[in-house]
């Protein structure tokens, strides 16, 4: 099929670009996390291993929206251009998403289960909010600025790869300082999830099916299932017991530092990746074509 490229922009534009995005990401968020000091006062830090009340993960949410926010007003005073990525029309994209990981989730559970490392008794949904409010925020914060920001401009300067290789290198150095994190988590983010999300984005040009996948595999590590979610826990719906080697249960990072986490995530991005080369939505590396004038 034909395909429409964006339109190239030379590495002085990105750069400007990029500088834009992070000016504007910078004053919505301060912006909404000086309202919330107005509104709710400065609170105590928190116990380690207690939950944060829920008017932080609301705060979450809002910070994430805020990015939104933000993405709009780049594409429309910086940019100059539509948001063909969050085309209301597509937006079932992100039920197709959510569903998608929770059924990655539900798959890893499986195989924790047949070997004998997942034990869950029935806990009930009381604390779900929590864990939701976290998914939420934690999808579309870092979709907007991961694929949104970052690979979207990317590609069009260096390419569809280029940009993949990339936002899957940050997604997974972003996570450095959680709880369990090392080496190999960050690496196991990076092949796994990072390069999975990104091939998301690529084979429908949208960001409602990361959002959606992102949402899913994190309410259903951390709300259903009782699952570590990059290191860290909440009262879940099943109050579940993981024991085994590391390369089964991820050890103290959860299921995305184990073989069968990245299994699963490693063959999703390889289908999707295969799904938009076939589709033609694979931006050519800059090299290998002749340059566009920059918009």
């Amino acid at each position: 099929m034909t395909q429409e490229f964006p339109t190239r922009i030379s590495l002085p534009r990105l750069l400007l670009y990029l500088l834009a995005a992070a000016v504007l990401v910078t004053l919505c968020v301060g912006a909404v996390l000086l309202a919330n000091n107005a509104l709710l006062g400065a609170r105590p830090r928190p116990v380690d291993g207690q939950p944060l009340p829920i008017e932080v993960w609301f705060a979450y949410v809002a910070v994430a929206v805020s990015i939104l926010v933000a993405y709009r007003l780049q594409a429309r005073f910086v940019e100059r251009r539509s948001r063909p990525e969050l085309a209301t029309a597509r937006m079932g994209e992100l039920l197709v998403g959510a569903a998608g990981g929770i059924g990655l989730t539900l798959l890893v559970v499986a195989i924790l289960w047949i070997g004998g490392a997942y034990h869950g008794t029935w806990r009930g949904p009381s604390d779900l909010p929590a864990p939701t409010l976290m998914a939420i925020g934690a999808a579309l914060m870092e979709e907007l600025l991961l694929r949104g920001f970052v690979l979207g401009l990317i590609e069009r300067w260096g390419g569809s790869l280029v940009a993949l290789v990339l936002t899957a290198l940050l997604f997974g150095g972003a996570h450095f300082e959680n709880s369990g994190a090392g080496l190999w988590p960050v690496v196991a983010l990076m092949l796994g999830p990072g390069f999975a999300l990104g091939a998301a984005y690529l084979a429908t040009g949208r960001l409602w099916l990361p959002i959606g996948l992102h949402f899913g595999w994190n309410f259903g590590q951390s709300g259903l299932f009782g699952l570590l979610d990059s290191g860290t826990s909440f009262p879940s719906v099943i109050d579940a017991s993981i024991s085994g080697p590391y390369w089964l249960t991820g050890g103290a990072f959860g299921p995305e530092a184990s073989l069968p986490g990245l299994a699963v995530w490693v063959l999703l991005g390889i289908f999707l990746l295969t799904r938009a080369r076939r589709q033609g939505r694979l931006v050519p590396f800059r090299s290998s074509i002749t340059p566009v004038p920059s918009c």
